[in-house]
């Protein structure tokens, strides 16, 4: 399992005792919500598998149980952190956005440090948003992995759900990634990581004894401007929480090309 990317312990004054109450209330509940997926996806896996469902019935029957007193559970706690945070800038900042909502509020109080990412990038790179930020085997990763899972979450709900503020700019960024790299669709070998590309694409197919698949260019480009649209989101949940904490945030405005939050 990979550890997470530790952080600087915040000061002792009273605003830091009070983010680390929505830290704690938020990282309880991101922590329930887990081991509840985690015991759904297990169930999943015994009835896929293969397995005598008829002499495995007496242990699905212990996980079903326990899958829904995680679900209620899961819901008790959210109803009281929202009893906590129905008043804090960041949850009103998650209601205006179409996509997020309470679950998102809580991912970025539960990942976000406000005292320690003082700038939009120290943000992006602890969620794995840089392009260098990659998982090599063998290697302790530099960024938060389950950081970077949950925001991608929010990231989709945000797109699919078209809202009026971020979903224009993720289609701006799209087009221009489109006109800068449009040609690689049609022929990949332009592309600068054409070579690379083609490896896992070759690595791939031999190791599913399958022929390999089209070069996925245009999914490329999607996933560029879904990441750029992930940091931007992180920045301003950062700078909304650093304004709250009462924290400088000239860093983040004086950002070339700064997009202030919705």
């Amino acid at each position: 399992m990979t550890k997470e990317k530790k952080q600087k312990k915040p000061s002792s004054n009273g605003k830091a005792k009070t983010r680390g109450k929505f830290y704690l209330l938020a990282r309880s509940y991101l922590d329930l919500q887990h081991l509840r997926i985690a015991v759904e996806h297990r169930i999943r896996k015994i009835k896929e598998s293969g397995f005598d469902l008829e002499e495995n019935k007496p242990v699905l029957e212990v996980l079903e149980v326990l899958a829904r007193e995680l679900r209620l559970e899961e819901k008790r706690v959210l109803e009281e952190a929202k009893r906590f945070i129905r008043d804090h800038p960041i949850w009103s900042y998650c209601q205006r956005v179409k996509g997020m909502g309470d679950v998102a509020a809580l991912t970025f109080l539960g990942f976000i440090d406000p005292y320690v990412a003082d700038t939009a990038g120290k943000a992006r790179a602890y969620f794995g948003l840089v392009p260098e930020a990659e998982l090599r085997s063998g290697s302790k990763a530099r960024f938060n992995p389950e950081g970077k899972g949950r925001v991608w979450l929010v990231v989709r709900n945000v797109i699919m759900q078209r809202d009026p503020y971020y979903y224009p700019l993720y289609q701006k960024k799209k087009a221009y990634y489109m006109e800068r790299m449009g040609a690689y669709i049609n022929n990949p070998q332009l592309c600068p990581n054409y070579e690379e590309c083609k490896r896992r694409i070759m690595s791939k197919a031999r190791r599913l004894g399958r022929p390999p698949k089209k070069f996925p260019c245009k999914a490329h480009i999607d996933n560029k401007a879904k990441r750029w649209l992930a940091g931007l989101i992180v920045s301003h949940a950062t700078q909304i929480l650093r304004e709250a904490e009462g924290l400088d945030v000239s860093n983040f405005k004086k950002h070339r090309g700064y997009i202030p939050p919705p």
